[in-house]
C-alpha cells in the first residue's frame, strides 16, 4: 500500500525536473513512518492476541494502567517524531510547488488520511468481530 500511495502523490503532483531533486527524503520519511506505524500494529495486535488468551476477570484485575499509560504515551511520541520528520522532508519542495500544486497536494493528502481512517475502522471492525 505505501508504494501505492507514494506513486498516487507523486502523479499527482506532477513535478518538474527541479522538483525532483527534493522527492528522496519525502519518500524516505514516508517509508519510514509507514514501518513504524506497522511495527505499532503488530505489537498492539500482540498484545491484544496475549490478552485474549487470559482469563477476562484476571486480565481486568491484573491490568496496569500507569503501563498502559507509558505505552500510549510512547506510541504518540513516536508518531509524532515520524510526523516531524515527514514534515521536514515536505518543506523545501512544497515551498517550490505551483499553486495548482498545492491544491492537488491538499487533495491527496485528504483523500490518504480518509483512506487511512477507514483502513483504520475496518481493522478494528474485524478485531471485534
Amino acid at each position: 500500500m505505501t508504494d501505492i500511495r507514494i506513486n498516487v502523490v507523486k502523479a499527482a503532483l506532477q513535478l518538474t525536473p527541479d522538483q525532483q531533486k527534493y522527492w528522496p527524503p519525502i519518500e524516505d520519511a514516508i517509508r519510514a513512518r509507514a514501518k513504524d506505524r506497522q511495527a505499532r500494529f503488530a505489537e498492539m495486535e500482540k498484545r491484544v492476541a496475549e490478552l485474549r488468551e487470559g482469563n477476562p476477570v484476571e486480565v481486568l484485575r491484573d491490568r496496569d494502567t500507569v503501563d498502559f499509560l507509558q505505552r500510549r504515551a510512547d506510541a504518540l511520541a513516536q508518531r509524532s517524531a515520524d510526523l516531524k520528520k515527514l514534515a521536514a522532508a515536505w518543506e523545501p519542495l512544497y515551498k517550490t510547488l505551483t499553486p495548482d500544486q498545492q491544491q492537488r497536494m491538499a487533495f491527496v493528502m485528504l483523500y490518504v488520511l480518509h483512506e487511512v481512517r477507514n483502513a483504520a475502522e475496518e481493522r478494528t471492525e474485524d478485531e471485534e468481530d
